[in-house]
């Protein structure tokens, strides 16, 4: 019977049978359910549990007949959205009741009315919703239109900031106005002292603040940054306004074990690294192993003596995000086929001029000694 396989077979619990929606399947004649489970599953490919999960969520789908509405939907994604195979049943699986959506009604024109809102490619509105599928099912005149009109007001953005933000995160388009966006900038700007242009840009900076919850994660972490750092208001909204990702770092598992790295191998003062980090706050983005540790070391390396190396990047802490594999180490052997003397100088020189400043300035070391 059409109840012993959804029970059976797909695992549907006995008393979701009662809903209406799924009575009206059991009407079908014996063995059409299967035939059209079958077929979905053949089609985008799915595994037993794949397609387990797609019933459960959407039991309407099997009201459809498979071959007339279905693959005529899943034809027309597939090539407005150039996705293959694996990508479209990525889709559908994030967001099942697409199956449900008329092209003719929904899905043409609300990608159509997208990529001219927002002025994208078919590559840009693909890459959207594939990021975030749900978005198809979002009313353009009750949701979609009035959140992008709410963001260009409230941000002061035109149209093609609204877009790059939207394409950043298209998830925007499903936080609520009054519940979510509102209330997160309003705490942001007093917070952080914030007028409407430092706010607008902070969320330029980085989209996903509006995805992060103040009691859970903003708050937190801005509480035990000022704390760490001994920071007043002013020094703590300066940070993040230069550095917004840094709301998006855990502080057990990175800013807190990057904090102590430095202030241990640099050996310096509670004062000394809050100093360091207001310089560089871009530090909390650098990878200890991969990064702070092996730049340090060829420094020390390099001048051939720790203390010397330790002074040079306290000093100039923007030597840490220089490149090792494409600046410094090429720089480095430039310099010694060029037999520069290799010292502090020198190596500011090699971290941050420009290609331009640095072999007109290894030209003229060079043509200096050439002389002695």
């Amino acid at each position: 019977s059409n109840e012993g396989y959804l029970i059976e077979t797909l695992g549907f619990p006995e008393d979701k049978l009662k809903n209406p929606r799924t009575r009206k399947q059991l009407t079908k004649e014996i063995g059409v359910l299967e035939e059209r489970v079958n077929w979905l599953k053949q089609r985008l490919k799915l595994e037993e549990n794949e397609i387990k999960k797609i019933i459960l969520s959407n039991i309407c789908i099997l009201g459809f007949v498979s071959e007339d509405n279905i693959e005529p939907k899943l034809d027309y994604l597939q090539q407005k959205l150039q996705l293959d195979d694996k990508l479209l049943r990525k889709i559908i699986m994030t967001n099942p009741s697409i199956l449900n959506y008329s092209t003719e009604d929904n899905l043409e024109p609300k990608l159509n009315w997208l990529q001219q809102r927002l002025d994208l490619d078919d590559a840009a509105v693909s890459k959207m919703i594939q990021r975030s599928p749900q978005i198809l099912g979002y009313s353009i005149p009750d949701k979609i239109e009035p959140t992008l009109h709410w963001l260009q007001k409230r941000l002061d953005l035109d149209d093609e900031a609204v877009s790059k933000m939207i394409q950043r995160l298209p998830s925007f388009l499903s936080y609520s106005i009054p519940d979510n966006m509102e209330p997160k900038l309003h705490s942001l700007q007093q917070r952080l002292d914030l007028d409407g242009t430092a706010v607008s840009k902070l969320i330029r900076q980085l989209p996903s603040i509006l995805g992060y919850s103040i009691p859970d994660k903003i708050d937190p972490t801005l509480d035990w940054l000022q704390k760490r750092l001994d920071l007043d208001d002013a020094e703590v909204s300066n940070i993040i306004q230069r550095l917004p990702k840094i709301l998006s770092y855990s502080i057990p598992n990175k800013m807190e074990p990057t904090l102590h790295w430095l202030q241990q191998r640099l050996s310096l003062t509670d004062d000394g690294l809050s100093n360091l980090m207001q310089r560089y706050p871009s530090l909390f983005c650098c990878s200890i192993d991969t990064n702070l540790e092996p730049t340090l070391n060829f420094y020390i390396d390099a001048l051939e003596d720790e203390d010397e190396a330790l002074s040079l990047v306290i000093k100039t802490p923007a030597l840490f995000g220089c490149s090792l594999e494409r600046r410094l180490k090429p720089r480095l052997n430039e310099a010694m086929d060029a037999r520069l003397v290799i010292d502090a100088r020198c190596l500011m020189r090699m971290g941050i001029n420009t290609d331009k400043q640095w072999r007109t300035s290894t030209a003229f070391q060079a043509k200096q000694l050439s002389r002695q």
